[in-house]
């Protein structure tokens, strides 16, 4: 049987499109939560290790914007509220390491800091706003719907701020409006933000108040292309797929086993990951191990019902052949996708995205040989 057709892009038809560009933010984190942050519980995956993608969206206007920043360089000096220490202390984060700051990443490779319009968090947790005192105060910061009324001020003119005064001295704080836009793109609510269809902040609540992702576009119309900037709206890759509109095969190539297939691997191996063995459903569901002891507003999932629904919409970007999904934490794309300087505008021709699609599946190696 033929997988269901994902839901129309519509888009607006646009000849311009940005140069986008992944940067590495240095960061390797570790935890031991897996099997508490996701469920269900799978053999072999009770650790998480990853990084986090930041990204340069360059306009051919010459303006530029950031997306997500990762964790600042000198975490320790978060707002104490964050709770970040007390969790790299007590062993809940067992390794917990930044190189640099992406103002550093950029200036080493010739990006002058004034020259970035503004920074876009996808939403407050600390892996995505880095410290945004390292762009100049020319540089705006750009946040989601609800996010001043919860989040300014900041840390300590608030003593129970999550944010730090710092990150919005001197600068304006953006926060969208998508009640101002009638611009839908999947079922997202869309905010054209250059105003000419070449990059879209999308309304993606659900993880925390404001989370938002974006839509960059690599080619343009009338075979358009673009790159979805997930954010947090999933985790892991295993949260998306598979789908009903992208089924788990019944053989994959490339393997994400190599070790134990070389060159294709038998689809049916992950059957006992599949909820209920269904092709059609994604395999983990993210969750809140502190939900019973945290404000929904400050926890890992700020309202159930949205994001449930923002990772169906999720899937239906994800299976679209013009696009290509990054979610922030998404690792498995390291190491195959050009990198900071380089851009991800080649990602079609390159032939990622079906080389991407199943590769997230190698960590659960240790499940499916068992």
């Amino acid at each position: 049987m033929a997988p269901k057709s994902a839901p129309p892009l519509n888009a607006p038809a646009s000849k311009v499109t940005v140069k986008i560009s992944a940067i590495d933010t240095t960061l390797t984190m570790s935890s031991n939560l897996a099997g508490q942050m996701w469920s269900p519980k799978i053999p072999g995956f009770e650790k998480a290790d990853f990084g986090i993608w930041s990204f340069l969206i360059e306009h051919p206007s010459g303006r530029k914007l950031v997306y997500d920043l990762g964790t600042r360089k000198d975490w320790r000096n978060l707002a104490p509220a964050h709770g970040l220490v007390g969790l790299v202390e007590g062993g809940v984060i067992e390794k917990l390491e930044i190189e640099d700051d992406v103002a550093g990443i950029l200036k080493r490779n010739g990006v002058k800091l004034e020259d970035v319009e503004g920074v876009v968090w996808s939403h407050w947790h600390f892996d995505h706003t880095g410290d945004p005192s390292t762009f100049p105060a020319s540089t705006k910061l750009i946040v989601g719907p609800g996010f001043k009324e919860v989040f300014t001020p900041g840390y300590p003119a608030d003593p129970e701020g999550r944010c730090l005064e710092t990150d919005f001295a001197g600068r304006e704080l953006q926060e969208i409006d998508f009640g101002g836009s009638d611009i839908t793109i999947g079922r997202f609510n869309a905010f054209d933000y250059f105003g000419d269809g070449s990059f879209y902040i999308l309304d993606a609540p659900g993880h925390t108040i404001g989370h938002i992702n974006a839509l960059a576009r690599t080619h343009p119309s009338p075979e358009p292309g673009f790159v979805h900037l997930g954010g947090d709206s999933a985790h892991h890759a295993a949260e998306i797929r598979p789908s009903e509109y992208l089924p788990l095969p019944d053989s994959i190539s490339p393997s994400p086993l190599p070790h134990l297939h070389a060159n294709t691997c038998p689809g049916h191996i992950f059957t006992p990951l599949l909820k209920d063995g269904s092709k059609t459903e994604h395999i983990l569901e993210w969750q809140d191990p502190w939900a019973e002891f945290t404000e929904p507003k400050f926890g890992l999932i700020y309202d159930e019902k949205d994001l449930r629904d923002t990772v169906r919409k999720d899937e239906e970007l994800d299976a679209n052949r013009d696009i290509l999904t990054f979610l922030a934490h998404d690792w498995s794309l390291k190491g195959m996708v050009s990198e900071f300087p380089e851009s991800l505008n080649g990602w079609r021709e390159e032939g990622w995205k079906g080389e991407s699609t199943w590769r997230f599946l190698g960590v659960f190696e240790k499940a499916v040989a068992q």
